[in-house]
């Protein structure tokens, strides 16, 4: 019934501080929704309601059914239209009126300097009177030809569109403000065919097309915006000793049989000629133990979906298909101002939260956000979604029916049915995502580095393995060898998407691992992690480590165990991994 209100509310023109958009009052039993304030002209009544539509369940869009009109009629009714509304994100577009060209004497309605000056003061006002993540839409083209045919007593040049985005954006790159590029998104998209007779408004089709830009760049704000930090593990002394009395306890619980298992066995090769006959086959088995995977799509197929431009770098939404179940979203952080080529790091998210987490500060090890330290070294990043993490939760046999552990244990059940393994999909995805990388000018495709946390250090080094396209990995949090796991009874550690088929038949992850080398192999790990048992940590130092001194490549292969340390990522594992990427892909 409140839904219903709410859209009479919006169709006679009235708006009250608790009046969503079309279909979307606040009425769900459970954890608030998150409130998204749409600003802005009769551009954004266009796409407002179909926003309502992309991001229904999942927060309430708050949008005046009035025209927003200029910077100065923005800032008049800026209370009314965001501070009372208690938003978490806003999101703002005004311009469209600010250059207006009176024909009469040529002057525009709001002149470029007074049209910086009122969106200092708005920016300033919703930080004083909100905690909202706050990002600002550029201004949309005009077609001149098709504008100047509308008469009237005023007019719009594309040419003024460019001057007053230009200076927006300058202002917000002050003010650490993203600005949302939608400018952008009609020019990729054909603006001939989105935009209507008059040169400025939008066909349906159009106002679709900018509807899913802006319902994925709010809830990428509303994602960093609400993120919360797991616990962090307990480390120290006490946690050491706390961890060993627990550890010897599961210990003593597993039961002989497991204990008394075989597994076969990984041979450290001599020399560097023993490793050329010995790679193919192992290469072969760690390949079949993932299934019968599908080919991928070739050449890569993407889609930008959305743009920002970030203090320093480019943020594009990508959607990538994988040929077989869907997309793989990802994003993309593309450094300012490069000319030549750079080297790229593909990084892989965990299993909390998603592809997102690369831009989210306080997160990886370090205050400012992973990306933003690799973009301020001079790398482009690609951090892609796995399967029922960020966008693509939902999208699995069951649909929105299901999410997380069930959709998860769903995929895994479906593809065994198929011959193949969940893992094997996830590796598979990740060579789509690097596919896509590869086919991307900026990149250096001889100088790309993989890593990421507990699920995604695995992704990384996995991948690594099977795809010689990355020239240096580093896995921070998961070094797991599979049958230390078993004897301290932690397969509970982590979830069914992370096993192969019939692997230690023929040996543990050495085997995985030693096909990295020569290419160079750091690895980050707690000695206080039960997903990942110091002794597998050992063993694998000396056997990876083994492989790596036969090929005359021992400085190439570095394992670091943190004494008290649980499943974390530090200040001092994030400055190793920088190091290293910065000592391999940047010669």
């Amino acid at each position: 019934m409140r839904s219903i209100v709410a859209v009479l509310l919006i169709v006679v023109g009235l708006f009250t501080a608790n009046a969503p958009t079309r279909g979307q009052a606040d009425a769900s039993p459970g954890p608030r929704l998150p409130r998204v304030v749409l600003v802005g002209d009769s551009i954004r009544l266009g796409y407002a309601p179909r926003v309502a539509e992309r991001l229904s369940g999942k927060a309430v869009v708050v949008s005046s059914p009035e025209n927003g009109g200029d910077s100065a009629n923005v800032l008049a009714h800026l209370d009314e239209w965001v501070v009372r509304q208690k938003p978490d994100v806003v999101h703002l577009n005004c311009g469209l009126h600010d250059l207006k060209r009176a024909k009469q004497d040529g002057r525009h309605q709001v002149e470029i300097n007074g049209y910086i000056d009122n969106l200092r003061k708005i920016v300033a006002r919703i930080r004083e009177a909100t905690d909202a993540a706050l990002v600002f839409a550029d201004t949309t083209p005009i077609l001149d030809e098709r504008h100047a045919r509308r008469g009237g007593d005023f007019d719009r040049i594309e040419a003024d569109v460019k001057r007053y985005n230009s200076a927006a954006i300058t202002a917000m790159r002050d003010l650490g403000v993203p600005v949302h590029d939608l400018h952008w998104v009609v020019e990729q998209g054909a603006p001939e065919t989105m935009l209507g007779p008059d040169g400025t408004h939008y066909t349906p089709a159009g106002s679709d097309r900018l509807s899913e830009a802006v319902a994925d760049c709010v809830l990428r704000q509303v994602t960093v915006h609400r993120y919360r930090p797991l616990p962090r593990p307990a480390s120290g002394p006490e946690a050491a000793v706390e961890y060993r009395k627990t550890e010897a306890q599961r210990d003593a619980l597993v039961p002989e049989a497991y204990r008394r298992l075989k597994f076969g066995e990984f041979r450290i090769p001599a020399d560097a000629g023993a490793w050329k006959e010995q790679r193919p086959k192992i290469l072969q088995t760690v390949v079949d133990s993932l299934g019968d995977l599908p080919p991928r799509p070739s050449p890569p197929r993407a889609r930008i979906i959305s743009r920002e431009l970030r203090p320093g770098y480019t943020l594009e939404k990508i959607a990538l298909s994988n040929g077989v179940d869907g997309e793989v979203s990802a994003l993309m952080l593309v450094p300012e101002g490069r000319k030549a080529s750079m080297p790229a790091i593909l990084w892989l998210h965990s299993s909390t939260p998603d592809k997102t987490q690369v831009i989210i500060p306080g997160t990886n090890g370090g205050a400012e956000s992973l990306g933003e330290t690799f973009v301020r070294a001079g790398y482009a990043v690609l951090s892609p979604d796995a399967y029922w993490h960020g966008d693509r939760a939902g999208t699995g046999p069951s649909g929105t029916a299901e999410s997380g552990r069930t959709e998860q244990e769903d995929l895994f059940k479906l593809n065994l049915w198929l011959g193949r393994t969940l893992w094997g999909m996830f590796v598979r995805d990740d060579q789509v995502a690097l596919d896509y990388l590869c086919s991307r000018p900026e990149v250096d495709v001889s100088r790309i580095g993989a890593t990421g946390i507990s699920m995604g250090s695995t992704r990384a080094w996995w991948l690594a393995a099977v795809d010689e396209r990355v020239a240096a990995v580093v896995a921070v949090a998961c070094l797991t060898r599979y049958q230390n796991l078993i004897a301290h009874g932690e397969l509970r550690a982590h979830g069914v998407y992370y096993f192969a088929n019939g692997l230690l038949r023929h040996f543990d992850s050495e085997g995985v691992l030693a096909l990295i080398a020569p290419r160079p192999f750091l690895a980050l790990t707690g000695d206080l992690d039960a997903g990942s048992p110091a002794d597998g940590v050992r063993a694998l130092e000396r056997s990876v480590g083994g492989a790596y001194k036969a090929l005359g490549m021992g400085d190439r292969f570095r394992s670091i165990l943190y004494p008290e340390v649980g499943h974390v990522y530090t200040p001092e594992m994030r400055a190793e991994m920088l190091a290293w990427f910065e000592r391999w892909l940047r010669p």
